[in-house]
């Protein structure tokens, strides 16, 4: 039985978030899926392209909270608890650079990626989106609205870890580690060939 918070953000511009959702998961299963509009700090402006994703307009948020007053309320949901997103470098970023611009501590909490443990779940998948792996696994949601992609990646951590047979956060752990590490040794290994490689051509000139 396990315990995470899946989150997603989705922004009116970059660094500035609109909405965000989470889904608690206690014991393997999801008991809270929870969504706010956040009055982004850039506002009034929206990027013409984020508009069009999520469907969020400024009209949508003119009395929202910024996310420093919310931050009471989101707290909980990131203290001190292991957090989940698809793509999570984007979100964890979104999170971080957010807190910074208003001045806010950064909590402790840990985290795991869905787009990388998809990766090493269904290794012959030739792409890992969100929308492709929840069509795979018969995962209902409404893309890019934020509660419900987050319910989708506490969804599909489930599925991922049940289809690796890892029943613990300690030993997803430990997978992704030793994944990273060998995909950064593979890296390396890739760029010595291409100076070689390009070594070799000088040589014959």
């Amino acid at each position: 039985m396990i315990d995470f918070v899946a989150i997603d953000f989705e922004t009116a511009d970059i660094n500035c978030p609109c909405s965000l959702g989470v889904a608690v998961v206690r014991d393997s299963k999801i008991v809270l899926v929870k969504q706010w509009l956040i009055k982004p700090s850039c506002y009034p402006y929206f990027h013409f392209y984020a508009q069009k994703i999520h469907g969020i307009h400024k009209e949508d948020v003119k009395f929202e909270p910024e996310f420093d007053e919310l931050w009471h309320e989101i707290k909980p949901y990131i203290e001190n608890q292991t957090l989940v997103a698809h793509n999570a470098s984007f979100d964890m970023s979104i999170l971080r650079k957010t807190l910074d611009f208003y001045e806010i501590e950064h909590p402790k909490f840990s985290h795991f990626c869905t787009y990388q443990i998809a990766r090493l779940a269904w290794k012959d998948y030739k792409k890992y989106s969100l929308d492709f792996l929840c069509e795979k696994e018969n995962i209902e949601f409404k893309h890019h609205n934020a509660d419900s992609d987050a319910y989708a990646c506490a969804r599909l951590l489930l599925r991922e870890m049940e289809v690796l047979g890892i029943e613990d956060l300690n030993s997803l752990k430990k997978i992704t580690q030793k994944a990273n590490r060998d995909e950064k040794i593979a890296k390396q290994e890739r760029e010595i060939l291409k100076k070689i490689k390009r070594q070799e051509k000088l040589n014959t000139k």
